[in-house]
């Protein structure tokens, strides 16, 4: 049973890495993530359907909360309303809540929160 990653260790990034289906780049602490939990379709799902929402609001608080081989993507904006909930029928995932962000300009970027 894989416990809850450690994200705070991420204060900073070193590299960034675009993701192929869009003009997004994802931090080490996000890559480091999709890795060890085995959640690029994490970034896949940010990248493709928060996209438009990230440049109209300019800035996201997206979660990704697991539990039970299940998961749940909330978007929120700026001001915490939710925009939008995704369910995942099945992850093997490990359990948590994992916080990131969206944030738009040039270039636009997905990062864990410690790195903010």
């Amino acid at each position: 049973m894989q416990t809850q990653i450690d994200l705070s260790q991420f204060t900073g990034t070193e590299n960034y890495y675009r993701h192929p289906f869009g003009k997004a780049l994802f931090t080490d602490g996000v890559k480091y993530f999709a890795e060890t939990a085995g959640a690029y379709w994490f970034i896949d799902i940010v990248v493709t359907e928060c996209a438009s929402l990230v440049e109209r609001e300019g800035f996201l608080t997206i979660y990704l909360k697991v539990g039970n081989g299940r998961a749940t993507v909330e978007v929120r904006d700026g001001d915490g309303i939710a925009l939008i909930e995704n369910r995942i029928d099945y992850t093997d995932c490990p359990e948590g809540v994992y916080k990131f962000y969206f944030i738009h300009g040039e270039p636009t970027v997905l990062l864990v929160a410690s790195e903010y």
